[in-house]
Formats: structure tokens, C-alpha cells, sequence
């Protein structure tokens, strides 16, 4: 019975080792500040920037224009969301970038690659 469980606890902390996580940068490191960068045609990837710029978001107070572009910006991701949700990917449609909606980009754009590759070959 105890090899059983001793077995089951190995295959889970097994598994959990090879699960992705995107909410921070791989081989990040300290005193450095990174940035999320996603764009629709590319691939999800992390960009190094100045942490005073970091500071400076900070303070700057948001205006109209700013809270526009945000929620121009969450509107695009939500149709984003629904569009790979009707291709059959396992999507949550929150308007926010999560790990589920940053894989299941990256198996579309994979999906794309393929039939580009295939109509080539055509």
C-alpha cells in the first residue's frame, strides 16, 4: 500500500515539473526587470527593460486616452479568446492574458504554421 502512494506522489511531482508556467520569465534574474510582450502573429516572449521605466508607469497618473487603449485592449483579447474557444482550444474568456489563452495561442499559431507549410507543399 505504501509503494502505491509513494508511486502516485513521484508520477504527480513528476508531472508538475514539466508543466509551463508563463507568469515569469525563464531564467529571470534578480535586479532585472522584464516585461510581458504579446502579439497576435508571434509567438508569447518576455523583453528586458529599465526598471526606472517601471517607476515612471507607476507614477504617471492614467489618462482618458490611456484607459481607452486599455480597453480597446482587453476587448481584442476577449474576441482573441472567443475565436480560439470556436477553433476548440481550452480557453477561459476573461479579457486577461493567462497561461490557458497564451497556450492554446501558441498551439494555434502552430496549427497555422502546418497549413502554411502544407498549402507550399500544394
Amino acid at each position: 500500500m505504501k509503494g502505491i502512494f509513494l508511486t502516485v506522489f513521484i508520477l504527480f511531482c513528476g508531472a508538475s515539473l514539466h508543466s509551463q508556467n508563463y507568469d515569469f520569465p525563464p531564467n529571470a534574474q534578480p535586479g532585472k526587470c522584464y516585461e510581458r510582450c504579446f502579439e497576435y502573429d508571434k509567438k508569447f516572449t518576455w523583453k528586458e527593460i529599465s526598471c526606472d521605466t517601471l517607476a515612471l508607469r507607476a507614477e504617471k497618473s492614467k489618462t482618458k486616452e490611456d484607459i481607452i487603449k486599455a480597453r480597446q485592449a482587453k476587448i481584442k483579447l476577449t474576441k482573441y479568446q472567443e475565436k480560439l474557444k470556436d477553433l476548440g482550444y481550452k480557453v477561459q474568456i476573461t479579457g486577461k492574458l493567462n497561461n490557458q489563452t497564451i497556450k492554446a495561442h501558441h498551439k494555434y499559431l502552430k496549427r497555422q504554421k502546418k497549413k502554411k507549410r502544407k498549402k507550399r507543399r500544394l
